[in-house]
């Protein structure tokens, strides 16, 4: 079990997760992507490689991520940002 890192703990308070199961490290890294601060983020960049951050950005990111962090995170991690669909601009100005 790798256990997250522990500044992460305020952002999933009452949580036991493990970086090593798949639906945990999805929620870890929501969690710190969207929310973390410094210290969060270097904690987790010391146990997950750049690259498997960035995989995660491709597949969750969209969904899991408001579309700041996405602009943030794109330009950080060397992705294309992909903004909403047009269709959910017209239907919901905030996405």
């Amino acid at each position: 079990m790798t256990p997250p890192p522990a500044g992460l703990a305020r952002l999933l308070p009452g949580e036991a997760l493990d970086l090593d199961r798949p639906l945990d490290r999805a929620r870890i890294l929501a969690a710190a992507l969207e929310d973390g601060d410094r210290d969060d983020l270097a904690g987790l960049a010391a146990r997950l490689t750049r690259d498997e951050i960035g995989r995660w950005f491709d597949r969750h990111g969209r969904r899991r991520l408001s579309r700041r962090s996405r602009a943030f995170w794109a330009a950080v991690l060397g992705r294309p940002f992909e903004p909403a669909a047009p269709i959910a601009e017209a239907l919901w100005p905030l996405a």
